[in-house]
Order: structure tokens, then C-alpha cells, then sequence
């Protein structure tokens, strides 16, 4: 074991995490998401769940830099949920969160990050008319989520930031889950996202609770050993991701002004 940090390590975020909901430990895997799937189920063509995701940012991407993430995601069966997210270091000081937040810690093979996040369901007639820009994306977000899009993050974000949200995406995220309760994981996910430009990412994750970050990375690590996946040389967060799709997008619509 050491893709996930060291014996001490990990012991530590099992004690001081005791007041997170969840611990996800999460790794990319190198393309296509096809063979990943076959490898990690052992099934020819496992059937994939599908669903959208926008990112909700300012057009100079405000939010994001500031460490909060806003995303509206459409669910199965026409359902939308819209979630304000803010990521800190895992060994960041403790601070006030929202009433009914939830807070996560997110593991990958360069580091530790809390995730704390706002979430709660959205009407989908609201949602499919923000989409399509009759409807102003902060008009999805309520009171709650808005103080914390604005003070959640490492920065300050001006209230009226919020007034200027654009719909960026969508991200196709397609998810198979995978069989692995004999190393002590009672669910794993694979998931495949595409972003607009054509980029993709594929990404195996499970989840545990915090006490039991040590046993769950052993078992996340005997399995990528034994279904022979390829690891990615490198993390590469989504967030990172967004922000090189806006900005080249931007670049682009510059160029084309000329």
C-alpha cells in the first residue's frame, strides 16, 4: 500500500476526520473507459448510467477561483439538484459550515481536501429554462447556498458575482458500478466524463466512513492490482479541467472578434 499517502497518514485522517459524513478515495484511470469497465466488472459491455452536469460560474470563472464550485446536475428520470461546493485542504483548521451541509473528504494519490457542500433539489422547469438562458442561474439557488457560494472559499466572493452566472457545459458523466465486496468495499463506481470540448477523464472511486479510511484504501488498492487496470501517471481534478475548457472557449471567442 502508498498510492493513497502512508500508513500515518491515513491513521491520521481516520481520527481527524471523525466529524466528516464520508471519505472518498478516488484515482484516474488511463482511456478508454470501455476496457476499464470490462477489466473492473468482468462483463462484456456493462450497461453505463447516464446524466448531465452544467457548471454555474461567472464568465471569468469568479467562483471557481475562489474555491467554490457550483453545479446543477440533471438525475435520473428528469430530477435536478443543484449543489454549492467548497474545497479546503485536509489539513486546513476546522470552520463554521452551513446547517445541513455535508462534508467529505476527498483522497487521491497527490493529496487530502475536504469537500463541504450545500445541497437540495431544484424544480426541473426552473432548471431547464436556466439552461436554456430564460431564466437567470442565480434565481436556482437559496439563501443558504448563496452565503456560502460567496463566503465558503479561500476568497471572498462579491454577492453580485452571483447576478452574473453563466451555464457552462454540459459534462457527460456516465457511471457503472463495480463488484468488489470481498475486499471489504461494499460499493465502487467508475465513472466516465465527458466535457464539451471532447475531453475525457475516467475515474474509480468507493466510499467509507472515516474510521475506516485504513482497511478501505488496502482494498482499493488490492483491486486495482488485481484487475490489471492502468493508473493515470497524474491526478487531474475536474475543477481543473473547467477551467482550461472556459478559458480556451474564451480565447477562442476573442480570436473570432478580430
Amino acid at each position: 500500500m502508498g498510492r493513497f499517502g502512508s500508513a500515518e497518514a491515513l491513521a491520521w485522517l481516520a481520527t481527524h476526520g471523525a466529524h466528516a459524513d464520508s471519505v472518498e478515495l478516488k484515482t484516474l484511470l488511463v482511456p478508454p473507459a470501455g476496457a476499464a469497465a470490462e477489466a473492473l466488472t468482468g462483463r462484456h459491455g456493462p450497461t453505463w448510467s447516464v446524466r448531465q452536469t452544467y457548471l454555474l460560474d461567472t464568465a471569468a470563472l469568479d467562483l471557481l477561483r475562489a474555491g467554490v464550485e457550483i453545479r446543477l446536475r440533471r438525475r435520473a428520470r428528469g430530477r435536478f439538484d443543484l449543489a454549492v461546493s467548497a474545497r479546503r485542504r485536509g489539513s486546513d483548521r476546522e470552520r463554521a459550515v452551513p446547517k445541513g451541509a455535508r462534508v467529505e473528504y476527498d483522497v487521491v494519490p497527490e493529496g487530502v481536501w475536504q469537500d463541504i457542500e450545500v445541497r437540495r433539489d431544484i424544480d426541473a422547469a426552473l432548471a431547464a429554462a436556466v439552461i436554456a438562458g430564460s431564466a437567470k442561474a442565480r434565481d436556482l439557488l437559496s439563501a443558504t447556498q448563496c452565503a456560502w457560494a460567496c463566503g465558503g472559499g479561500a476568497e471572498a466572493v462579491d454577492d453580485a458575482r452571483l447576478s452574473e452566472l453563466e451555464v457552462h457545459g454540459p459534462l457527460v458523466v456516465r457511471r457503472v458500478k463495480v463488484t468488489a465486496a470481498a475486499l471489504g468495499l461494499p460499493r465502487v463506481d467508475l465513472e466516465h466524463f465527458r466535457f464539451p470540448s471532447g475531453r475525457e477523464l475516467v475515474e474509480l472511486s468507493t466510499r467509507c466512513c472515516p474510521r475506516d479510511v485504513p482497511a478501505t484504501a488496502a482494498g482499493f488498492e488490492q483491486l486495482l492490482e488485481e484487475r490489471a487496470v492502468v493508473v493515470a501517471p497524474e491526478y487531474c481534478t475536474k475543477t481543473a479541467v473547467w477551467r482550461e475548457e472556459v478559458s480556451s472557449r474564451r480565447g477562442g471567442a476573442a480570436r473570432g472578434d478580430r
